[in-house]
């Protein structure tokens, strides 16, 4: 076997050492998680400077510059996920059942990705059911940093108007981003956008109350 091949041709195991110090296997999988090449980086700089964009390059083919959708998400949705307890507002945190029902809410989440994507079909139907999911992927990886965001200030808010202030742009920020993202991808007028952008959410917010509602339930029969 070549010295620096990286496969036995045998067995086809991988030739990677794993006899080695924990820091060098830690940092090698780091790597490989959160791309440190500087394509997750890069991803996520275009995912909220430039709303639908990534979302049109993977529909188109162009993949390689970018870190995948399911990674992004992957990455993006466990730090939301493990930061939100930290994060939230003294008076979110009711019970010592908190964290389960994080845990629930991300799970609660990962199941709503195909069910935002089905709505985008009945939408935009000359689309495949998988572009659609790419969007959705993108999307709600974007809302998770900007949730994130609000939810941070939020005790500031309730104490100072200009963090309240900066809150509600941040708001519109996350508003705007919906319009621009589906109208870049999916190319309809500014008016027909605005039109299905309302019917996705008269649609999906009572999906989405659903979702608390049963994982609230859940949240609270574990306790």
């Amino acid at each position: 076997m070549a010295a620096n091949a990286l496969y036995c041709p045998t067995c086809g195991q991988s030739a990677k050492m794993f006899s080695r110090p924990w820091l060098e296997i830690t940092r090698e999988w780091l790597a490989e998680t959160l791309d440190w090449d500087g394509r997750m980086f890069r991803s996520i700089g275009l995912l909220l400077s430039r709303p639908g964009f990534l979302s049109q390059e993977y529909i188109a083919g162009k993949r390689v510059t970018y870190t995948s959708p399911v990674r992004l998400y992957l990455v993006v949705s466990l730090l939301f996920f493990f930061v939100l307890p930290m994060i939230l507002p003294p008076s979110s945190s009711v019970s010592p059942d908190h964290k389960l029902s994080v845990d629930l809410y991300s799970k609660g989440m990962f199941v709503m990705l195909p069910v935002y994507a089905l709505l985008l079909k009945v939408f935009y139907r000359r689309f495949f059911y998988m572009d659609h999911l790419v969007f959705t992927v993108h999307l709600f990886s974007a809302s998770y940093i900007v949730f994130a965001i609000m939810l941070s200030i939020e005790t500031l808010a309730d104490r100072y108007l200009l963090v309240m202030l900066l809150q509600v742009l941040v708001l519109l920020y996350m508003l705007g981003y919906v319009l621009v993202a589906l109208r870049r991808v999916y190319a309809e007028s500014w008016p027909v956008t605005v039109l299905k952008s309302l019917g996705l959410l008269f649609l999906f917010l009572p999906a989405l109350a659903v979702l608390i509602e049963v994982t609230s339930h859940v949240g609270g029969q574990a306790g």
